[in-house]
């Protein structure tokens, strides 16, 4: 039985840029950084990072149940299965938080890879081959009418997915659509509304928005709307939504749901991540991975998730100007606009020599 020691830190700062969608409006961005160390120097890390008036938990709350860990050791079966692991861990210290849970996961994960010295997919998925998954761009812009400069931008360096958050004003964001899709009918689309978008607009807009051959539209309506929303030919996805259990389960079993969003960071983990990917599966639904946000230690992690579960679809992990707040770093899994399989053990994740993360 190993015995594993926290240690809880706090990075926080203010954003070099405005960000769009769930985050839109705010000026700063905190993280939770948990670190899980045995004597033999070898240590795991895990990052809370809830976003404020998004996620259903706090940082204050996220950071109070992390803390309560260095008041006490864990004691880990290194050379049981992950989750047994798990599982041994959460009976002793129970957290409400999904974002200090996804912390802890990846944290004790992360250990595990480094104790086995194999990477965080295969810890959690075996040592089977893994296939490149592509990562759908952010554009971050609100306003519609810089959307096809910042899109021809994108495209011109590379970029085959993306995704735009929608719900300012539909109209105008579907003419730069109509747009972007003209002068790029090969991108692959995603859009985002979240549950931002007036169901009567949504009904209006509908032709248009199906003749752009859209990938996916997350989360455009209230919940209250979804029923009608329903009814209309388009590629829904769900995201908020998969916090309300009952509403996503009946949802995804009316088969007009084509994926969901997992965000581990929201959903409380790995563990969470796998059974909500599994009940879309039992519906004929596909899964994607995607962030809050969040930090790399985050990042790396739902990079792994992406490639234990081998998603289909492009994952939601680009940059933003949160990374910013952090000191150099390199994601082994994350290579250009894909996460590919790689053999660096745990996380994969290195920070520049001289770093304090």
């Amino acid at each position: 039985m190993s015995e594993l020691h926290a240690r809880v830190d706090l990075l926080e700062g203010e954003l070099p840029a405005p960000l769009v969608g769930g985050g839109a409006g705010l000026a700063r961005r905190a993280f939770g950084v948990l670190t899980l160390m045995r004597g033999d120097g070898n240590e795991g890390l895990g990052e809370a990072s809830p976003l404020p008036g998004y996620s259903p938990d706090s940082m204050d709350d996220a950071i109070e149940e992390l803390q309560r860990l260095a008041n006490a050791p864990l004691h880990v079966d290194a050379l049981a299965s992950p989750f047994e692991v798990l599982d041994e861990v959460f009976s002793a210290h129970r957290v409400q938080c999904p974002s200090s849970r996804f912390a802890i996961e990846s944290a004790l994960l992360d250990w595990l890879g480094h104790t086995r010295h194999k990477p965080l997919h295969q810890v959690l998925a075996g040592d089977v081959d893994r296939q490149s998954i592509p990562i759908a761009e952010l554009v971050l812009a609100r306003d519609a009418s810089t959307w096809p400069g910042h899109v021809d931008a994108l495209v011109d360096d590379g970029a085959t997915h993306l995704k735009l958050k929608i719900g300012v004003d539909l109209e105008r964001e579907v003419e730069a659509l109509r747009e972007i899709r003209r002068a790029h009918p090969a991108v692959v689309l995603r859009l985002d509304g979240n549950q931002r978008v007036p169901v009567d607009s949504l009904r209006e807009e509908a032709e248009a928005l199906e003749s752009l051959q859209l990938e996916l539209i997350e989360e455009p309506v209230a919940p209250h709307h979804w029923e009608d929303a329903l009814d209309l030919p388009l590629p829904f996805a769900l995201d908020e939504t998969l916090r309300d259990e009952g509403l996503a389960g009946r949802l995804l079993e009316t088969g007009k749901i084509r994926a969901v969003v997992l965000k581990p960071m929201v959903l409380g983990g790995f563990r969470a991540s796998f059974d909500v990917a599994e009940r879309a599966a039992e519906c004929d639904a596909d899964y994607l991975v995607s962030h809050t946000f969040d930090g790399p230690i985050a990042r790396a992690g739902a990079a792994e998730l992406a490639l234990a579960l081998q998603t289909k679809l492009a994952a939601g992990l680009g940059p933003h100007p949160a990374l910013e707040l952090w000191p150099p770093h390199r994601i082994a899994a994350l290579r250009s606009r894909a996460i590919m399989p790689h053999d660096a053990p745990g996380l994969g994740l290195r920070f520049e020599e001289g770093s304090d993360a």
